[in-house]
């Protein structure tokens, strides 16, 4: 079947998020690998509902963090059951100035409306699934960047300044941000975090 399942299994396993990166060029053929196992992944309808917007360019990704630590300031300070405390948001003010989530590259994933498939009926569905569509192909993306000794961090808040980010990046009309991945070397080693017991999260029948 191709790859060893168990350098697949093991490789899902390693991977961890990277938050600080090194500001190093990553090489077009790598980059192409990595958006290339991004467009291998399931698709609804089989209709391919994604675009993806690289970002590049140094004063367009400035533009892209300051909308991440906007984002991240809603979330923690407004979003969460137990906000941050001022004290707390000046820290991560601080390491926003210092560069965290800062990467040589973001690959935004946008749901694409111009590709529908389904009827105005099920436009709901059409936007969950799409959402899903584009999710898995981040995810692809996600994992063939660290079997390439590169590291990757989801960005969902951007979400909550989307018309503003829309316009500011000049992103295509008739599409809807899902996600974006900063995209690096990393700069940092995190221990892997626990996750939960199985059971607790599994049910049979």
């Amino acid at each position: 079947m191709g790859a060893n399942s168990h350098d697949l299994i093991e490789l899902i396993r390693s991977r961890r998020s990277i938050r600080w990166f090194k500001q190093e060029n990553i090489p077009e053929e790598d980059l192409t690998r990595i958006l290339e196992a991004g467009i291998r992944a399931p698709t609804a309808s089989g209709g391919e509902q994604w675009m993806f917007a690289v970002i590049k360019d140094e004063s367009k990704r400035k533009v892209f963090h300051d909308f991440i630590r906007r984002g991240q300031i809603i979330y923690l300070s407004r979003m969460l059951k137990n906000p941050l405390k001022e004290e707390e948001l000046r820290k991560w003010e601080t390491m926003f100035d210092k560069g965290i989530y800062f990467s040589p590259i973001y690959v935004i994933g946008l749901l694409n409306f111009n590709r529908r498939t389904l009827t105005d009926e099920y436009l709901l569905y059409e936007y969950l699934w799409g959402v899903e569509s584009v999710s898995l192909a981040l995810e692809n993306m996600m994992l063939s960047a660290w079997s390439l000794g590169y590291g990757t961090v989801w960005l969902a808040v951007p979400k909550l300044l989307e018309e503003e980010l829309k316009s500011a990046l000049n992103l295509p009309p008739n599409t809807s941000y899902v996600g974006a991945l900063a995209l690096g070397r990393p700069n940092e080693q995190p221990q892997l975090r626990p996750r939960q017991p199985l059971e607790s999260s599994v049910i049979f029948f």
